[in-house]
């Protein structure tokens, strides 16, 4: 986001003016690298969280000094960035460094959670036991199963997405399933640019900010998913006909991006939810890089549906219905009440 690049350069500069300018007092500490990054993590969160006006900037700031005070690796500031992160109140926070994940927070579960299996979990995050599906079901109803995306090549990941879909299309689909309750998130670009086609053009939400001027738009032109001015600028292989019924399945595990796509489809023509309640990380977060070798992405504002509804809890549905995670679409229950909604019964 624009701002955070803008905050990002300030950081630097001032960390390498911290280099070149007179020994410091001494009751303030030697801003080493370790330090340095630190420093830049806490001015973006105070500058471009969504949270930051509920937070005691002054107080913060120097207890996650006095956390950090010993720690000589970006890794060693995990205690500090969690209690940064939950002072905040920010759930879908995370730093990264070499790869890793090295701080993230979660609070105390809601209660629609109760079910929540974190073996399920793992197993939809690592996208292999429950893959990427489009097919037909039926002689006229697509099913498309879209899961969670890395960062990466855009371009080919929707274009794998589009060409599956394009393929159910041409076989017949008149009616889609959207299958979004295998999508732990990731990588929101590649995933609403690939069913571009189904949901239609249009706005189709974005996010509200702490303050107007950081509020965001999704929506999508031409068969083009455009993200606050970004789009993968795919070439579609079919053009789908506008205001098809869709019907969209969420669970628990459907989470972040995930959740995104659900709020997009909010609001539609012709559109029903069935299955349960999302997981609620429903914040856009932003992403900053730190150096070379670490990343901060902070929650910058909560999703918002094409009508203007703010969502700061979880996506719902309008029929609830069991979710026993399954290969075989015949004995899926989510997908049969689906597809009798598609089929007016």
């Amino acid at each position: 986001m624009r701002p955070s690049t803008l905050l990002l350069t300030f950081g630097l500069a001032a960390a390498v003016g911290a280099g070149t300018t007179a020994q410091p007092p001494a009751h303030t500490p030697v801003q080493t690298p370790v330090r340095q990054t630190l420093t830049r993590i806490l001015a973006h969160a105070e500058s471009a969280s969504m949270y930051r006006d509920r937070v005691n900037w002054p107080a913060t700031r120097a207890e996650v000094l006095r956390l950090a005070d010993t720690a000589t690796t970006v890794p060693g500031l995990g205690p500090a960035l969690r209690y940064l992160f939950r002072t905040m109140s920010d759930e879908h926070a995370r730093v990264f460094h070499d790869g890793r994940q090295i701080a993230y927070y979660y609070g105390t579960p809601r209660p629609h959670l109760a079910g929540f299996d974190s073996d399920l979990n793992n197993s939809i995050e690592s996208a292999s036991a429950f893959p990427f599906r489009a097919e037909m079901v039926g002689r006229d109803v697509g099913y498309v199963r879209i899961v969670g995306l890395p960062m990466g090549d855009n371009t080919a990941m929707a274009k794998r997405i589009d060409d599956a879909v394009c393929a159910v299309h041409r076989a017949g689909a008149t009616r889609w399933i959207l299958d979004l309750r295998y999508n732990g998130g990731g990588n929101l670009n590649p995933m609403a640019e690939g069913v571009a086609g189904i949901i239609g053009d249009g706005p189709v939400g974005g996010w509200r900010g702490l303050t107007r001027p950081e509020d965001g738009e999704w929506r999508i032109t031409d068969g083009d998913f455009v993200n606050a001015g970004y789009s993968v600028r795919l070439r579609s292989g079919c053009n789908i006909p506008k205001g098809r019924r869709v019907a969209v399945l969420t669970s628990l595990y459907t989470a972040s991006s995930g959740e995104a796509l659900a709020v997009m489809l909010k609001g539609r023509a012709n559109t029903r939810f069935f299955g349960g309640k999302t997981l609620g990380m429903i914040t856009v977060t932003d992403w900053s890089a730190i150096g070379d070798s670490t990343a901060v992405t902070i929650s910058v504002g909560h999703y918002r549906d094409r009508a203007g509804r703010v969502y700061d809890q979880f996506v719902d549905v309008d029929e609830e219905l069991a979710f026993a995670p399954t290969e075989s679409l015949a004995s899926d229950v989510g997908v049969q009440r689906a597809l009798a909604w598609l089929r007016g019964r």
